[in-house]
Order: C-alpha cells, then structure tokens, then sequence
C-alpha cells in the first residue's frame, strides 16, 4: 500500500520576515513568488486522485505559508475533504506572525500539526529572527503560541541552531519549559544563509542538550526533542520519522506554488526538479528521482566500520561534503553517541519496560 506525502508552498517564497539564516530566501528571490492557483490546486488534487495513495501527508511550508491566506486553506482542505480519497494528515510550519483565532480555529478543525518557529527567549530569538522592518517578532510569536494553545492545536516549537544560540541551550530549554513547550526540534542552520554552525559548537550542544533532556527524564518529565526521540526510537528497532536520520533521501515531494516538483526542501533548485502537478503521473519514480535517492545512499568508507552508523547513518544529505559521503557533523555526532549513546539505551529499555 502506498503513502504520499507532500510539502506545499502555497505561498511560495513570499515571507513577512528576515531571518538572517534564511537558506530558501536566496532560491526565491529568482522566481516569480505568488500564492497557487485555484487552477493549480485543483489539478494537484486530480493528480492526488490519481496515483490513489493508501495515505496522504500535507505539509504547508514556506517562505511563510499562511501568507496564502485562510481562504486558500478553507478552500483547499474542503476540496481534499470532499475528494474523501483516503485518511489525510495535516501539518503546517509557520512563524506565527499570522496566526489568530479564527486561523487557529480552523487548525483545531482539521486537526492540523503546527511547527512554530523560535528559536529561545527574547534576545535568542531575536539575533536572528525579525521581521521585514528589523522589528522583534518575539512577542508576536508568543501570541500566537498562547492562541494556539487556546483552541487546542496541538503544536510543538522549531528551533535553528547555529554557533551562537548553540550556547544557550541551557537559557532555552529552561525557557521553553517555562512556557510548558513540551515538544521541541532543533535544526542546525545552513552555511549558505548568514549565519554558520561548526562542528566543535554542535557537537558541545548535542551533548548538553542531552544531559538536559536526560536530566527530566530521569526525574519522570518527558520533553519531546526531535532528535533524541528519533535515536530511541531506532534503539527500540523503529524507523525514524525524521527523513535527516533515514539515510536515504525520497520520502516526500515538495510542491512549489506554480505546481513544480522537488525532492527536497533543501534542493528546490532547477538542477533536482522533478517535474510538474501539470505532467502526466508526476508522482511515479522518475529519472531525477532515482537519481537523486541514488545519490544520497552513498557513504564514506569509514562509515561501513562505524559502530554508531546504525544510530548516525550519514546523517542528512545537506551536510554532507561535495562527494555526498562524508557528513561535516561527522566528528561531532561519533563524539555525541560516544558521550550519551549508554544513557540512550537505558531510556530505551525503561521505555520498553
């Protein structure tokens, strides 16, 4: 039985802030940014139709997606309800600036999974992540966590990680916990937006980061990170959700606004398209599919002999070296596991107990 799942720009790169790691900003800015069309919706939906997938995940993502408005998500959602093709799950990523009540209500409606970024407190947040003007989007974020919670939408906090709030992770997770943020992600950032991570700082945030969640752990107080959930969960023979911690790239499409097709968020380049909503089957394996799934199981020659590549598994294909193989973070996750990996095993067990 065949699952599809689809990460939708609707809003294309249009955004209302200026992050200053922004990786997709650079990319956008060539084309010519507008939200989708009814005309592109509904031939996404006859394509959906089409390839009758057994389960379907959609994602809406940015640039900055609730920029489409919430008549593009009413309008969207009820043809894909009326369609009735299969059972549906939604997720939305989201800066929140835009998100009020009534956005909120229909979120809780549909039981949306909502992503909302920020990176700490106010002066973690706000080093990298203000608005179009320079403002502080800070409180705004705030809001509409508060909003979220409100109406009951179940939501959890994504964070980007780069060499200077790498070491605030203990301010952080103390703040998040504060504000009963009980499901967090961190990310690291990408070199080719303003802002870098090394791999001295995410190897020295990997560790302290555990310790933190080990600590609650430990104490009865289980705190969602992404990451850590991913390793317990392969120790305890699960596969990853995280697509970074599969090893092999292919497990979605990206849908840009004009109904173009990508593999990646990562890769939403004209090198790696994949074809077009507007295509006959696009959602069947292609050429520059294969290829692209191809190229990211390759693996450097050490990894083969790596007593943590079960847990690592090259790690994600954007952090890898220009050979594909080699992960930058490489010495940093082998120093991580070699620090926490006894500590894993035991939540584990106490897990499976």
């Amino acid at each position: 039985m065949k699952s599809l799942t689809l990460l939708i720009k609707p809003a294309a790169g249009l955004c209302n802030m200026r992050c200053a790691y922004c990786f997709y900003r650079a990319a956008s800015e060539e084309r010519d940014n507008r939200v989708m069309t009814e005309e592109t919706v509904d031939r996404l939906l006859e394509q959906i139709a089409a390839y009758k997938p057994a389960s379907l995940a959609v994602h809406f993502q940015g640039g900055e997606p609730t920029l489409a408005g919430l008549p593009f998500f009413r309008t969207f959602v009820g043809k894909l309800r009326a369609a009735a093709m299969c059972p549906v799950q939604f997720a939305l990523q989201t800066n929140g600036l835009l998100i009020d009540d009534a956005f909120a209500a229909f979120l809780r409606e549909h039981g949306f999974l909502v992503g909302l970024s920020l990176d700490g407190d106010r002066k973690t947040n706000d080093r990298c992540r203000r608005d179009k003007t320079g403002e502080s989007t800070f409180s705004r974020v705030l809001t509409a966590a508060e909003t979220l919670k409100k109406h009951g939408v179940a939501f959890n906090i994504l964070s980007v990680i780069d060499d200077e709030n790498a070491k605030e992770i203990d301010a952080t997770y103390a703040f998040f916990k504060a504000q009963g943020f009980g499901c967090l992600q961190f990310i690291p950032c990408l070199d080719d937006g303003g802002a870098s991570l090394s791999a001295d700082a995410y190897e020295a945030f990997l560790k302290r980061c555990f310790d933190l969640w080990y600590a609650d752990f430990e104490s009865g107080r289980y705190v969602s990170i992404r990451h850590i959930d991913n390793y317990i969960g392969i120790l305890l023979g699960e596969p990853p959700e995280s697509c970074a911690m599969r090893g092999v790239c292919g497990s979605y499409f990206v849908v840009e606004a004009n109904g173009d097709l990508y593999p990646c968020d990562f890769y939403c380049k004209a090198a790696y398209k994949l074809g077009s909503v507007f295509d006959a089957r696009p959602f069947e394996p292609n050429e520059p599919q294969r290829s692209f799934i191809e190229a990211s199981r390759a693996i450097h020659a050490h990894c083969g002999s790596c007593k943590y590549y079960a847990l690592c598994r090259g790690g994600c294909r954007r952090d890898r070296t220009d050979d594909w193989t080699k992960n930058k973070y490489c010495t940093a996750y082998y120093n991580f596991f070699e620090y926490a990996a006894n500590r894993m095993v035991r939540a584990a067990k106490t897990l499976r107990g």
